[in-house]
């Protein structure tokens, strides 16, 4: 509880201290709203999940850099239960978009079934070096399964992430962390990438990654998936490029997972999204995906998301 305490003296610190920041910059800075946005998600399991998204921007440069207040309503569904929370949140965000280094700092709180919750889903990169860059993360929010959700259950994670490259076409990537939950289970993780430019001039990349985590409390009752050990080695495809200013992305992955001793099986990664430019009045981001891992029912759980953003400045 200390160190959940101190991860969050932190986070409002160094937002505060990036807005003081971003009100004495010379930057011509413009007003925006958000045009309600939406997150969906369903999954094999009858658990669905929809979230609209607004916000006001007093400060604002483009779809990576601006700072506002946002409102998010939240609907979670399965099998005629539903639950809805309302969350507002102070965001702050300095991305610069050809080199992803830069801040999301936001604190919010979160109001589901006469429970509050401070919630935040921050990150803080830099350049470490000409060849290595860092990473901090820390997030914060309830678990979302209808156990969960029927019992406040939520979690804090602190994690951080390196990213080297040796070679002029390959890239490494190594983050790990801790997931503390409030039903006393902590998850240590550790995820692993390897990235080879396959065809530089198309954008396209291949890919190794792995990921395993372990859970210290395998008792706690059905609230969420938590094997004792889980890992996923993947290989994957993925797509990186800019045409006439917009940002398209995708990724293919099949791999194979493991659950504590059990045989391996398969799993599989589809993604696309895409950007638009950050020149203009509006901005878009888009995103769609679908993924099979494993999940309370076994081994082939999936899912399949959409989310769309789109601000308008003035």
């Amino acid at each position: 509880m200390i160190r959940r305490r101190i991860l969050f003296i932190c986070l409002i610190t160094l937002t505060l201290h990036a807005i003081a920041e971003e009100n004495t910059d010379e930057t011509p800075w413009r007003q925006a709203i958000m045009i309600p946005s939406f997150f969906g998600m369903a999954d094999s399991e009858g658990f669905n999940t929809y979230r609209y998204r607004t916000g006001i921007y007093p400060l604002y440069e483009h779809g990576d850099r601006y700072t506002g207040v946002e409102y998010q309503r939240n609907q979670f569904s399965q099998n005629g239960w539903q639950s809805f929370a309302n969350e507002t949140r102070l965001i702050t965000k300095a991305i610069n978009p050809r080199t992803a280094l830069g801040y999301n700092l936001n604190i919010g709180y979160n109001r589901e079934n006469n429970f509050g919750l401070l919630t935040t889903d921050s990150q803080y990169s830099v350049s470490l070096t000409d060849s290595a860059r860092g990473e901090l993360m820390v997030n914060r929010d309830r678990v979302e399964t209808q156990n969960s959700i029927n019992n406040n259950v939520f979690y804090t994670m602190a994690g951080a992430s390196l990213e080297y490259t040796p070679l002029k076409r390959l890239t490494l990537v190594g983050m790990g962390g801790d997931m503390f939950f409030s039903d006393t289970n902590t998850r240590a993780f550790m995820r692993l990438k390897a990235i080879y430019d396959l065809i530089p001039d198309y954008g396209v990349t291949a890919q190794l990654r792995y990921r395993q985590y372990h859970d210290s409390n395998v008792n706690v009752t059905n609230n969420y998936f938590n094997p004792e050990n889980y890992y996923e080695g993947m290989f994957a495809l993925g797509i990186r490029k800019r045409i006439q200013g917009w940002v398209v992305n995708g990724t293919a992955g099949l791999g194979q997972q493991g659950i504590n001793n059990q045989s391996t099986t398969t799993t599989q990664l589809l993604e696309a999204g895409a950007t638009s430019p950050i020149s203009g009045n509006l901005f878009l981001r888009t995103r769609l995906g679908y993924g099979k891992s494993a999940g309370f029912l076994g081994p082939d759980y999936s899912y399949r998301y959409l989310m769309e953003e789109l601000f308008f400045s003035f």
